[in-house]
């Protein structure tokens, strides 16, 4: 009761602040939509952090600081409302209410862009922090006396002084973080980079594709608003001027790009607008796009309303939902799309049906909703991406200065990441320690500029805990490694409940001891949760661990809408605040067992809570997870036809996925995994599945199979694993010759001595940035089948100072490679094709022994390495 009374108090309170002085969001409309959500959201779930969130509405606050925090308080995911405090929001408030009164653009930035797209201290996945404050203090001075465009660039200039590009796993890093650690994938990159520009002002969004089409995996760059004007450029990667990038021309072959804001953004391209949230669909800013209509009818051919519809595209051998949208009150729902191919896809959850559709060639399409097909049954699509489009030519204007900027930004960024911890000194710690030298060091250089934080846990970790270092810290990921804390890592290794011999060591270290559940903010939770429950409830949940369950059940709202970015609340979070989304339960029902000693996780493959118990894991059904009414599972053997390629790939070539909820889901197995190394007998909870393949060509088209299957419990089934390829012979290009002996230049005699009879892979790189450094990871993977083709390879880089920041040793490449620094080649190869290529790099080719061109890629195209292998491999058996 006394925490409703404090909710009414502070309603008061604001209206008297509000009738005292001028108003942050001058729209009356506006303000008052944002207090009423406000004031719902606290009397629903906020009050359950009084202390934490609302008592400081209670001190002396300004009517620009009271509003801020309304709005962010009204429709920030409930995960970072459970994660952090109000001393938090208000330091993000004040500093970016400082930045508006510090630079001269802050008046012309609207209110409604200000709410969106410069208080918001979010700018993606990341674990946020305080970086707003530090990198206004470090740019007000470098940036004051500049126009806003111009002060933009600068920014990102500044971010690239930072960090560069490097791939990693999925969880965002958060910006201080990222700056520690100098790399950071360009989902990072972009969130580092709005972070930079809302820290000085700048209205700025991360822009994504959810997924290429014409090519795997997606990307993320930057908008900015300056002058009346959004523009975008490359996170991190400064060009001499706005609207340029190495991914444009990506972006013009995209079906989607889009962004996301807290609240009610009014806009005319909105995707999609909720509770609490505006997705916006930017598609048009980078390729020719149209409106597809979907219509979802009954039986009777009438309309059905509240029906969710599904745009899917190929991506890593799955079928990936764009943009989940639900019909009207006439069955009709509509996106905007580039002109490639979408899969249509309708369901009410129970019901589904679906249909190819080429955007280009269709208005409104028509799906009747009447009964799902089961049967067993094999469905060919060829999914045709966006045409590629001629270049546009980019001005040269400027283009030498910025490289030559960017060189000693990078030697600035190089000289920085010298001073990490060298192998001497980890060398001397794990001598201190007396801990393993190799495994110290791996640990240190993966920890790169967090390594002070590594060396601290070692150091601090009492003696009767010594043995579990090492083990904990390979139990985490790289990404831990760089951002986690020594404060962290010393609660969970000395209040986890000690080794007893009764399971594993690696059951213990990795489901137990292990800080991390799965993508949360790690958090020291078993410090926390102890004391909050008694000695009979950690016995009851050790001797019982449904008991957690029950707790959870009995104690925590699971809410669908309120997180709507899956970024998890910590247990702690969802502990305090009472309410959370399904994800944020698992991830506390693990913690509650592992506190209490017993061994959990959230099963990679399925998604499901589970613990341990003679030797089995047990799964556990949270919220409306719809549990098995028993455990019934058959048996499949993946069986590859004769005509697949040597390599099969999970995600890469092939998925399985299980209907649930209206869809396919895609099952989490590990990335790459080879077909062979399947069991021979894959165990699958019974139910109705979809093995799907895809084979991209080089234009891009995607030639799937979807092989419909149902699995009863006892059953085995041999599923034929069957790729479609495309049969047509190779194609000449055109030939390229290698120049005279006695014409070219003198530094090219080591390629004329070189082996290629019988032909060569020519590679011209652009050394650091995110496409070659995407094609030389790709080399990584493939060495082996390279290796086994027997051809060369010859890799060239610019000769001039973009060359420094490459090392050979530094990737896994091909054993028969050849290094050369020259430009005269890539001149001749572009006069002979005819094309213009200097800002498409890396280009790669395959050049037959009669000097046929047979291959090449121009430009950022993930699994252009998979494309290269399959051409080579098709060159030899034809030859």
């Amino acid at each position: 009761m006394l925490q409703k009374i404090s909710i009414v108090f502070l309603f008061a309170t604001g209206v008297f602040f509000t009738a005292c002085q001028d108003h942050l969001i001058h729209d009356k409309i506006k303000r008052e939509e944002i207090q009423a959500k406000f004031e719902q959201r606290s009397k629903d779930i906020l009050y359950n952090r009084q202390q934490q969130l609302l008592d400081v509405f209670n001190t002396e606050l300004s009517i620009w600081e009271r509003e801020a925090l309304e709005f962010l308080y009204a429709y920030e995911t409930l995960s970072d409302l459970s994660n952090y405090d109000s001393d938090y929001y208000l330091q993000q408030i004040r500093s970016a209410l400082k930045a508006r009164e510090t630079f001269s653009w802050g008046t012309t930035v609207s209110d409604e862009d200000f709410l969106h797209f410069v208080l918001p201290p979010r700018a993606g996945t990341e674990n946020m922090d305080s970086a707003r404050v530090v990198i206004f203090n470090e740019l007000k001075e470098r940036i004051k006396n500049m126009g806003m465009k111009e002060a933009a660039l600068e920014v990102n200039h500044w971010c690239h002084e930072k960090v560069t590009y490097v791939g990693s796993d999925g969880r965002t890093s958060a910006p201080l973080a990222l700056m520690k650690n100098a790399k950071g994938r360009c989902g990072e990159e972009s969130v580092f980079t709005v972070t930079a520009l809302r820290a000085v002002g700048i209205p700025a969004r991360q822009i994504y594709t959810p997924r290429w089409v014409h090519q795997d995996d997606n990307h993320a760059w930057v908008e900015f608003w300056a002058e009346g004007k959004w523009y975008f450029m490359g996170a991190c990667e400064p060009e001499a001027d706005v609207n340029q990038g190495w991914f444009v021309e990506p972006s013009r072959r995209a079906i989607l790009t889009a962004t996301q804001t807290p609240g009610h953004y009014s806009a005319s391209d909105v995707i999609d607008q909720r509770e609490y949230f505006t997705r916006l669909n930017q598609i048009e800013n980078y390729a020719t796009a149209k409106n597809l209509f979907v219509k979802v009818v009954d039986k009777q051919n009438k309309p059905l309303a509240d029906v969710e519809v599904g745009f899917l595209v190929c991506n890593y051998a799955e079928l990936y939902n764009l943009a989940p949208l639900k019909t009207d009150e006439k069955g009709i729902c509509g996106l905007k799309l580039g002109l490639g191919d979408v899969v249509v896809w309708a369901t009410d959850e129970t019901m589904f049906n679906f249909t190819k559709v080429t955007v280009a060639d269709t208005d409104t399409v028509t799906i009747a909703l009447t009964q799902s097909d089961f049967t067993e049954r094999v469905v060919d699509i060829d999914l045709v991406p966006p045409v590629a489009k001629e270049p546009l030519k980019v001005s040269e204007q400027g283009k030498e200065l910025n490289r030559k900027r960017l060189a000693f930004e990078d030697s600035v960024r190089t000289a920085y990441e010298k001073t990490f911890m060298s192998k001497e000194k980890a060398f001397e710690l794990a001598y201190s320690l007396d801990l393993d030298t190799t495994e110290v060091w791996n640990i240190i250089k993966k920890s790169r500029g967090n390594y002070n934080e590594m060396a601290a846990f070692m150091q601090q970790t009492p003696v009767k805990n010594k043995k579990w270092i090492i083990s904990l810290l390979n139990a985490v990921s790289a990404k831990d490694l760089r951002d986690a804390s020594a404060a962290v890592l010393l609660s969970h290794i000395q209040n986890t409940p000690a080794f007893n011999n009764q399971c594993s060591e690696e059951d213990y270290v990795n489901f137990m001891l292990n800080p991390r559940v799965q993508m949360e903010q790690l958090s020291p939770y078993k410090a926390y949760l102890k004391p909050r429950f008694d000695e009979n409830f950690w016995l009851a949940v050790h001797n019982n661990p449904s008991s957690a369950e029950q707790w959870i059940l009995d104690n925590i709202e699971i809410s669908k809408t309120e997180n709507y970015i899956w970024v998890p609340s910590t247990p702690m979070g969802v502990y305090e605040m009472k309410t959370c989304d399904l994800g944020s339960a698992k991830v506390l029902f693990v913690a509650l067992c592992r506190t209490a000693g017993v061994l959990s996780r959230v099963d990679r493959i399925t998604g499901t809570a589970q613990y341990k118990k003679d030797e089995q894991w047990v799964n556990v059904y949270l919220g409306e997870e719809q549990p098995q009414t028993s455990e019934a599972y058959g048996t499949i053997s993946l069986v590859k036809d004769k005509t697949n390629s040597e390599t099969c790939r999970y995600a890469k070539q092939f998925s399985l996925a299980k209907f649930e909820n209206g869809y396919y889901k895609t099952l989490e197995y590990k990335f790459n995994k080879e077909v062979n190394d399947f069991p021979e007998k894959l165990e699958l909870v019974a139910g109705n599945y979809m093995l799907y393949t895809a084979e991209r060509e080089k234009d891009g088209t995607v030639l799937s199979r979807m092989n419909f299957f149902t699995l009863d419990e006892g059953e085995h089934k041999d599923v034929i694993l069957s790729l479609r390829h495309d049969s047509k012979p190779l194609q000449s290009m055109g030939k390229f010759f290698l120049p005279p002996v006695y014409e070219e230049p003198v530094h090219l005699q080591e390629l004329y001595s070189y082996h290629m009879s019988l032909g060569k892979v020519m590679i011209w790189l652009d050394p650091d940035k995110e496409p070659t450094k995407h094609v030389l990871k790709d080399f990584e993977e493939l060495k082996e089948l390279f290796d086994a083709t027997g051809l060369p390879f010859v890799f060239i880089l610019p000769n001039d100072e973009r060359a420094k920041v490459f090392n050979p040793k530094d990737y896994h490449l091909p054993e028969d490679a050849l290094f050369l620094k020259d430009d005269s080649l890539f001149k001749l190869f572009q006069k002979v094709r005819k094309q213009d290529l200097s800002n498409q790099l890396p280009v790669l080719t395959l050049i037959s022994g009669d000097n046929e061109i047979l291959f090449l890629s121009a430009g950022y195209k993930i699994g252009a390495g998979d494309q290269l292998l399959k051409i080579m491999r098709k060159y030899q058996t034809e030859n």
